[in-house]
């Protein structure tokens, strides 16, 4: 755990103009989840030819989606490498994370990211994998955004990113970025049973309602509208849901129970696979609700769903994974639009990008 950045790179941080509204009063948000990639040259088990194509596919997944989106502001929504293969190298590592960088940095775009509990899976065997010298490979880039903290607290790249007025230097909205973490894991970060996923510990939730009433009390007392990114969903997602028995029609099947989703429930996508939420915990959410400045959070994690979910007035929205390097099938991601002139609204549409090439992958 760790807050700030390294040393070498504070003075990019000093140096970079806040996240500001367009003129037009508009902040456009590419979020890209489940990127997945991995330096083909890793895999040995198979035709060449067929991890070339996958990270092929998924950087064209990258940049077809800056183009159709041209954002303010990209975030990468975790596992953004399948950092599971214990084949890699800390310069396998280095060289993944700046490819995924390069169709963002090729035209300048402001980037974020949250970890997955894939990105550092093989650090326990791999120590180089660590999430904080991940994100010390991110700040090589001149316009990331994110830090290893805005505190010291649990977890790594949890941060708050203020969007600026076209014409002030007061905050429109806000951006939270939250790390979900990975799994939980014995004292000596071993993981020799399952013990399940990990979850957003209490320090990470007081950290975050710390800096949401330094924000209110910026803003006259007034809560600032906030959008929140992490990359597994809360429990909450399941309160909607309606639990039968088995062998229902149309039943989806979660740890050994059962549910068939309402006809209106989402009010836009599809839930294509069992949900996979954080742990049995909910303090995270009922922390949002708490404060009542989120309008909405985004996941990753179920690479397959793009609902939204709207939870005690807190829009749960899921958006399809991008990488190829891992299940899925349609590819792509997630535009977001704030409007600084109308607060706790947002407008969002999903990208899905076709494929290039026919070959297998």
């Amino acid at each position: 755990m760790a807050s700030g950045l390294p040393t070498a790179f504070r003075h990019i941080k000093d140096n970079q103009k806040p996240l500001r509204f367009n003129s037009n009063g508009k902040f456009r948000i590419l979020h890209l989840t489940d990127i997945h990639e991995v330096d083909p040259a890793m895999d040995d088990d198979e035709d060449p030819e067929i991890p070339k194509r996958k990270s092929e596919e998924t950087i064209n997944v990258i940049r077809k989606c800056v183009e159709l989106a041209k954002p303010d502001l990209v975030v990468f929504g975790g596992d953004n490498i399948s950092g599971f293969w214990e084949e890699f190298t800390y310069e396998y590592m280095r060289s993944t994370i700046k490819k995924i960088i390069a169709p963002i940095a090729e035209k300048n775009i402001p980037l974020a990211i949250v970890f997955g509990n894939h990105d550092a899976e093989s650090a326990y065997v791999n120590p180089f994998m660590q999430r904080e010298n991940q994100i010390c490979v991110y700040c090589e880039y001149d316009n990331f955004r994110s830090s290893m903290n805005d505190e010291d607290v649990f977890g790594c790249a949890n941060c708050s990113l203020p969007v600026l007025h076209s014409n002030s230097d007061k905050i429109a909205w806000n951006i939270w970025c939250v790390d979900s973490n990975d799994y939980i894991r014995q004292s000596d970060y071993s993981r020799p049973v399952d013990l399940g996923y990990d979850y957003v510990h209490e320090d990470q939730i007081a950290w975050r309602e710390r800096t949401a009433l330094k924000l209110r009390e910026q803003n006259g007392g007034k809560n600032v509208p906030s959008i929140l990114f992490q990359h597994i969903p809360v429990l909450q997602e399941y309160d909607r849901f309606e639990e039968v028995s088995k062998g229902t029609d149309g039943a989806f099947e979660n740890n050994g129970r059962y549910y068939k989703v309402p006809d209106d429930v989402f009010s836009s996508g599809r839930l294509n696979e069992a949900p996979s939420p954080t742990n049995e915990r909910r303090d995270e959410f009922e922390s949002w609700v708490r404060t009542g400045d989120i309008v909405a959070a985004f996941f990753g994690h179920d690479h397959v769903n793009d609902f939204t979910e709207n939870v005690e007035g807190i829009d749960l929205v899921q958006t399809i994974g991008a990488g190829y390097h891992t299940y899925g099938g349609e590819r792509g991601g997630r535009l977001i639009i704030l409007d600084e002139n109308v607060p706790y609204k947002y407008e969002t549409e999903i990208y899905r990008i076709d494929r290039i090439s026919n070959g297998k992958v």
